[in-house]
């Protein structure tokens, strides 16, 4: 890596956590509100809810990523679903989403995992073509269903 180095997301790293959130938000064109009491709770209780990674030129944060637990029980599979890859405009096109993807990738690895998965918003081509530049297989859309509790 040149400049930069990624590593686990720590409670101090919650407020610029909260604030890239944020950006990625507003990158969407999303009004959002990343709250740092729920990013501290999910990120840190036992068990974790969400995993982090930072990516951090010297000590200023440029990127994260966010993990959640997936499985496809029926196939006896763990996986990884990568909620949130961010990466901070002046930094994008210098191998930090590259980065954070193989630490994401290394990290599913370590928990016996044998995918990740990852959406993006469908108008978000150069993201689109980055994931596919690293092995990442387009999946057809499907109905997908939530209900608010």
């Amino acid at each position: 890596m040149s400049g930069f180095n990624i590593r686990g997301v720590t409670p101090t790293d919650v407020p610029a956590l909260a604030s890239m959130s944020d950006a990625l938000g507003r990158f969407h064109d999303e009004t959002t509100k990343a709250d740092p009491v729920a990013l501290h709770r999910d990120l840190f209780a036992a068990p974790p809810w969400v995993w982090g990674l930072i990516a951090e030129a010297g000590a200023q944060p440029i990127g994260y990523a966010l993990m959640l637990p997936t499985a496809q029980v029926q196939h006896a599979r763990r996986g990884i679903d990568l909620h949130h890859l961010y990466v901070a405009p002046d930094w994008r096109g210098k191998g930090v989403g590259r980065a954070l993807m193989t630490t994401v990738e290394t990290h599913a690895r370590t928990l016996h995992c044998s995918y990740v998965t990852i959406g993006t918003d469908p108008q978000n081509i150069s993201a689109q073509v980055a994931y596919e530049s690293l092995g990442y297989i387009r999946r057809a859309p499907g109905p997908r269903f939530s209900k608010q509790l």
